[in-house]
């Protein structure tokens, strides 16, 4: 059974309402008939109605299941049930589950099985080339007017000048990048809402904006002449401009086999979406893994995969000349990440840069690069009051994004590293470092912002 902490068990929330929420249940007097197998947690919780909350949970995944009319996933039973758990195992007995904690881990392993017959069975289907020939026409000449459209708007922006640009009204940028999500190229959207925040992110902007202009610049040379690229290359323009290949045809290409460590784990708000990028480094190969999930509106995010954790499987990942997407193939059980990264850590910042530069120079449309960086300390640049940094012991520092220093992150991160070394998973933009996790001897510390805005 996986070694579940109060903060892994928190950072399953979905917001920090459902946090609160489910610390103030993690007391034995708010629960009956608590009880745990080699599989699962359950127990009994009283809430406002006449018959108590059947809260149970699958610790495999983690899944939850509840009675309760929330519908927010996990639920506040569901996350209190889980922080008793983990204040208190001792708390749960081993015993035999309850029928209706049985009933619902075998509709579990029976939708698993049907899924996977479905899968087979779908691969073995003949495939319906016409069709397919068809559907991928008729969206490449979709994304082929919308970068048409996007490259008219961007002579245009560039012909009136950054000065124009700044004083833009903001709907602009969104019909924009409307137009983009129309032209089935969300990619291009993405990148379009982005030069906003960029504008507006203070002294320098004006070189960003022009950098960030010159890479968008890039890709729609690119996406031009998709046709005429290696197919590697034209991967990366696809994962750019928002095209992705089908999760079958991923799973069907190569796989790379590890020990995989979830190392980070961050969720932000994208428009109408909630999008979850979590981190994977395999220990034995140092490859980088990025999982991308998705949620549209009021849906929740599934918690298949949990940062602190490792497991023995096999990771595929979407074609490119640099791979960093990836999907899960095989899986087998998570357990605690409780040691370093050893050689799959950047054994210095310089490292971790050239490896970054390696990428961005594969594909020059990398937003994000994740550095694990090992005895690294938190510094403050010119003494108290400047800038805080990632500094190793080759004296080479990295800033901090300005926006973490102003969270609690900093301060979880100091108290943590006690002063002295650690190693720290850190998104790099190229300009600034963002900390997602630290590793201290032992212990895992998520210092992710843990909710969006």
């Amino acid at each position: 059974m996986a070694d579940w902490t109060v903060e892994r068990v928190v950072s399953l929330a979905p917001d920090a309402a459902s946090a609160s929420a489910g610390q103030g249940l993690a007391s034995l007097k708010k629960w009956t008939g608590v009880g745990r197998s080699e599989r699962a947690l359950w127990g009994l919780c009283q809430g406002s109605g006449k018959d108590p909350y059947q809260a149970r949970v699958d610790l495999s995944e983690p899944a939850f299941k509840c009675s309760c009319p929330s519908r927010k996933f996990p639920c506040k039973h569901g996350l209190g049930l889980m922080l008793l758990f983990a204040k208190d195992a001792a708390t749960f007995k081993i015993g035999s589950e309850p029928g209706w904690v049985a009933d619902w881990l075998a509709t579990r392993s029976e939708k698993a099985e049907k899924k996977a017959e479905k899968a087979e069975a779908a691969a073995d289907k003949p495939v319906d080339v016409e069709a397919q020939a068809r559907r991928a026409a008729q969206r490449e000449a979709r994304v082929t007017d919308g970068v048409a459209s996007c490259r008219v708007w961007l002579d245009d922006v560039v012909k009136r000048g950054l000065a124009a640009a700044q004083v833009e009204d903001s709907s602009s940028w969104e019909r924009t990048a409307a137009r983009m999500v129309d032209a089935q190229a969300p990619g291009l959207a993405g990148m379009v809402r982005r030069i906003p925040a960029m504008i507006a992110s203070g002294p320098g902007w004006e070189v960003r904006t022009l950098a960030f202009l010159g890479r968008i610049h890039l890709l729609l040379c690119a996406a031009e002449q998709l046709a005429a690229l290696p197919p590697d290359l034209a991967g990366d323009v696809r994962v750019a401009l928002g095209w992705n290949q089908p999760k079958e045809e991923v799973l069907a290409g190569p796989r790379v086999k590890d020990r995989w460590a979830t190392v980070a784990q961050i969720v932000e708000d994208e428009e109408r979406l909630k999008v979850r990028r979590t981190w994977l480094v395999g220990k034995a190969t140092g490859q980088r893994a990025l999982i991308l999930d998705f949620a549209a509106g009021l849906a929740p995010l599934v918690a298949s995969l949990v940062a602190g954790f490792e497991f023995d499987g096999e990771v595929a990942f979407y074609p490119g000349r640099a791979p960093l997407r990836a999907l899960i193939a095989e899986r087998g059980e998570a357990r605690a990440l409780a040691t370093e990264l050893g050689t799959a850590a950047d054994a210095s910042i310089e490292a971790g840069l050239r490896r970054f530069a390696v990428c961005l120079a594969a594909n020059p449309w990398t937003a994000r690069w994740p550095m694990a960086l090992a005895g690294v300390r938190l510094i403050q640049d010119g003494g108290a009051g400047g800038p805080w940094c990632l500094a190793d012991s080759d004296g080479a520092a990295l800033p901090l994004r300005p926006s973490f220093c102003g969270g609690l992150g900093l301060w979880k991160l100091l108290s943590v590293s006690g002063g002295g070394p650690m190693t720290v998973l850190a998104e790099w933009d190229g300009e600034y470092a963002q900390p997602l996790s630290a590793l201290t001897g032992d212990a895992y510390h998520d210092v992710a912002p843990r909710w969006a805005a």
